[in-house]
């Protein structure tokens, strides 16, 4: 159970277990500054840590039996610390048992040890962060590689309580004009007119369904980022697909129609994991593809990180082509295919190029030949920065976040859309007011506005000790 008393000063070893040059041992609570002058030897008296700033100084402390550590130590006395209380670290030589020493000599002295997570809990009960922020503090920690360490230090910095905070604080507005007017009911009058009701709603709920599409994505249970070959029939990607993944899962022939399904496969790019798909071709007809195989490729295209879009190099683009070119996002690379075949001019490339770009499509574009491999490493390039690119746009979620708020975000979306019928139908502000407050109850309970004992446990329940 966490302990909510955030009257007692706390002390733990925060660097991580197993030998190191250096280790670091934090206090923090009311009685850090106390800790500190009591049990800290300054080098330079003169230098001794200002009460009211931020400062750094070295000096000695006495552990054991006359024995002294030399120490540099960072203290912040004030509120503008990572709990908001008075915090101190002691950074020291990295011997285990020197630092179990300095953390006795502490709690020796009045401070307690700190039960895992209790520095973050704190930052969270004094408004530092909110519960996304503290689930994205373990997320860091626990990052294996980079697209999970740049995820989760999105998060921390506001990716996720930025937009939910904002569409709160939009709802309590449009509940206090609400309330406002159900308060002067007898005297007639309006804070809010309907139609700005409807459009507020309207606005709120699109802006909760975005977050639900993003949290559906990132709980496909995989880490992968999805990028998705998409293009006409025989247009080169299943070549593609084999030359990126450098075998030969996707057969290839020169019928279209052959690739009926999706075939997919890891490709590891710049350390990232990604899950390439292979899809049917996007205008085949019914009697090479099922409606079935149609449908996937609907449903991959919709769950892609990135398209690699691929044109066939030796013909001109087809009426379907020029359409979808107008349509591509940044999330999009152009791939001109075949390029190997028939000594293709690099007069023709441009002139191609050029066309490409007479219909919309201002992206990047990569020209490649699957079986010379010429182009390759620049496409690999490309697809790490729409990959990336991608995630930035959609702000990714950790996936402890995921499990957690799912289904009260679920349920204020579902609350603001039970809003929005109550004024289309005339149902009366009263019940539109307690949607309202059910959606607003709902996000609080994503961002740590409303929690519980059970929830703090969740939590913080998985930090290490020091945390």
């Amino acid at each position: 159970m966490v302990s909510l008393d955030v009257d007692d000063t706390i002390a733990a070893i925060a660097s991580a277990p197993g030998p190191g040059l250096r280790g670091i041992v934090r206090v923090s609570g009311p009685r850090t500054v106390e800790l500190v002058e009591a049990l800290f030897e300054i080098y330079d008296s003169r230098a001794f840590p200002n009460r009211l700033r931020p400062t750094s100084t070295r000096g000695q402390l006495t552990v054991d039996e006359g024995l002294k550590v030399d120490i540099d130590l960072y203290l912040w006395p004030t509120k503008r610390s990572y709990t908001r209380q008075p915090t101190a670290e002691f950074h020291l030589v990295g011997s285990r048992p020197v630092l179990e020493m300095v953390l006795n000599r502490l709690c020796g002295c009045g401070a307690r040890l700190a039960r895992p997570g209790e520095f973050t809990l704190r930052a969270f009960l004094s408004g530092r962060i909110d519960l996304t922020q503290a689930e994205a503090v373990l997320a860091v920690i626990d990052s294996s590689g980079e697209q999970q360490l740049d995820t989760a230090l999105r998060q921390m910095a506001g990716g996720l309580a930025g937009p939910l905070g904002a569409i709160r604080d939009d709802l309590m507005g449009t509940l206090a004009e609400l309330e406002a007017g159900l308060d002067f009911v007898e005297e007639d009058i309006e804070f809010i007119t309907r139609s700005q009701l409807l459009e507020q709603l309207e606005r709120a709920g699109e802006k909760l369904e975005t977050i639900q599409q993003q949290i559906s994505l990132r709980d496909r249970g995989s880490e992968a980022s999805r990028v998705v070959l998409w293009g006409e029939p025989n247009s080169g990607k299943s070549s593609l697909f084999n030359a990126l993944l450098g075998t030969q899962e996707s057969i290839v022939t020169e019928v279209a129609g052959t690739t009926t399904d999706f075939l997919v496969g890891e490709l590891v790019l710049k350390s990232m994991k990604l899950d390439l798909v292979d899809t049917a071709g996007a205008e085949e007809r019914s009697e090479y593809v099922s409606s079935q195989a149609q449908q996937h490729r609907v449903e991959q295209q919709e769950q892609a990180d990135a398209l690699l879009f691929c044109i066939d190099s030796q013909r001109q683009p087809t009426p379907w082509e020029k359409e979808q070119l107008s349509k591509l996002t940044n999330a999009c690379v152009v791939v001109l295919t075949k390029t190997d075949l028939h000594d293709l001019e690099s007069m023709r490339l441009t002139e191609l190029s050029q066309q490409i770009r007479s219909f919309g499509f201002d992206g990047p574009m990569v020209a490649t030949s699957s079986h010379s491999r010429a182009g390759l490493d620049l496409l690999a390039d490309e697809i790490s920065l729409a990959v990336i690119n991608s995630q930035s746009a959609d702000q990714s979620i950790v996936g402890t976040t995921v499990l957690r708020a799912s289904e009260s975000l679920r349920d204020a979306t579902a609350a603001v859309g039970h809003a929005k019928d109550a004024v289309i139908h005339h149902l009366g502000d009263e019940l539109v007011a307690s949607e309202l407050r059910r959606s607003l109850e709902a996000l609080g309970q994503v961002v740590g506005a409303i929690y519980t004992d059970d929830i703090l446990d969740l939590v913080f329940g998985r930090f290490c000790i020091g945390k």
